[in-house]
């Protein structure tokens, strides 16, 4: 594979439309940690740097994320907001508070489903995990946005097998089928793989289609085409440096042997009931996931270099061959984070060796990558961090 000089990003200004103002985090009630101004600080650093070009997305219509999540749930992303306030519930604090668990577990799903869509409480104690994701009036906007920006990457990695930066939010890994959390709406990652996987690039050509802004209000979920023509799934690897685990990915893609996910995360943290070693995928999948728990407070730059370096350089990851090379390029390791970070990861460099290690690995090594945005809460230094992960990946071209 040969990679230009440049990497191009992808970027949709309706991104920054969800914009909740409050969430409560650990009993505090206190600004909304995933911001607007976490895609600013980076895009600003893109804007400024010769490495960087900067593009716009296209669209895809909805068929590639309901290829990945339930269309009831999609619904509810789409509407929820329009019917809490007909409800007569406040416009600012469209929030779940209280969750379905295992009291209800025996009952079918689709009583309980059921129940729950009965009222806007009860859809947001179905749909979602936890109380991070509220919403806005635009957040469904901003939703699609983050999905079409990471199809827009996709597609051109297809084409061109040149590498790629989904500057995405929301993101996207704690996503699963049908259920939202930890920030997390449409899982991203999850998306792009499966349209990696089941489109041509002929196909992406068919289905593609200039984005506006209001588009994703008119595109129904009931009307939607079936134009994939590929039998043969790409082997796709997923590695997830975000600090917190994947567990929207990992159950996605749990029993599923064309992709491989690796996860190096905090451990013990959120989302608390995901990310030991011992899950390993299940069926088709049994081996085909990988958990590397870190401890938040020990762990060093060093240390997190080393266990990044051997698992991709793993003999059972190298035998994968993977095709196509997607990372969910978190940036909450930062030790300074608010939320997340390895007290030990203190050296900006180290994230210029997470690129270098990504592109130099013998599991990665000439094939092309998409970098997707998921975490990452220190405003001021996403910019530098992003920068560098991608600078270091770049690195190899530039000698």
């Amino acid at each position: 594979m040969t990679q230009s000089v440049k990497i191009q990003v992808v970027y949709s200004e309706d991104e920054l439309l969800h914009n909740p103002a409050m969430e409560l985090t650990n009993g505090d009630w206190k600004p909304y940690v995933e911001s607007p101004e976490r895609l600013k600080s980076i895009k600003a650093f893109v804007d400024k740097s010769p490495l960087f070009e900067l593009v716009q997305p296209f669209d895809y219509s909805t068929q590639p994320i309901l290829d990945v999540h339930r269309d009831d749930y999609v619904e509810f992303l789409r509407t929820i907001y329009d019917d809490w306030v007909d409800a007569g519930l406040p416009k600012n604090a469209c929030l779940g508070d209280t969750f379905v668990n295992r009291s209800s577990s025996h009952l079918e799903d689709i009583i309980v489903r059921a129940n729950a869509n009965k009222s806007c409480g009860g859809k947001m104690g179905y749909y979602l995990g936890d109380m991070s994701v509220g919403f806005v009036k635009d957040t469904w906007k901003s939703i699609y946005a983050s999905a079409q920006v990471v199809l827009s990457a996709a597609h051109r990695l297809a084409k061109t097998n040149e590498s790629m930066y989904a500057l995405c939010r929301p993101p996207g890994h704690h996503a699963s089928h049908g259920t939202a959390a930890g920030y997390c709406f449409v899982n991203n990652v999850a998306v792009a793989t499966r349209f990696l996987q089941n489109y041509t690039p002929k196909d992406m050509d068919n289905i593609k289609r200039p984005y506006q802004n209001d588009i994703c209000i008119l595109d129904s979920v009931s009307n939607r085409p079936s134009t994939t023509t590929t039998s043969i799934k790409k082997r796709i690897l997923i590695l997830d440096i975000d600090y917190h685990h994947g567990n929207g990915t990992q159950s996605i893609f749990y029993d599923d042997s064309s992709v491989l996910y690796i996860s190096l995360h905090g451990y013990p943290d959120y989302p608390h009931f995901t990310g030991s070693a011992q899950e390993r995928g299940k069926g088709a999948g049994e081996g085909y996931n990988i958990n590397i728990p870190l401890n938040p407070s020990t762990t060093t730059d060093a240390i997190y270099l080393q266990h990044l370096a051997n698992v991709m350089n793993e003999p059972r990851v190298i035998q994968f061959d993977a095709q196509i090379v997607i990372v969910s390029m978190g940036l909450d390791t930062w030790h300074e984070d608010p939320i997340a970070g390895f007290k030990g990861l203190q050296d900006p460099e180290t994230y210029n060796k997470m690129g270098f290690l990504i592109k130099s690995s013998k599991s990665t090594r000439h094939r092309p990558v998409l970098f997707v945005q998921e975490g990452g809460y220190t405003i001021g230094k996403l910019g530098e961090l992003a920068g560098r992960v991608l600078q270091g990946y770049l690195s190899l071209d530039n000698k």
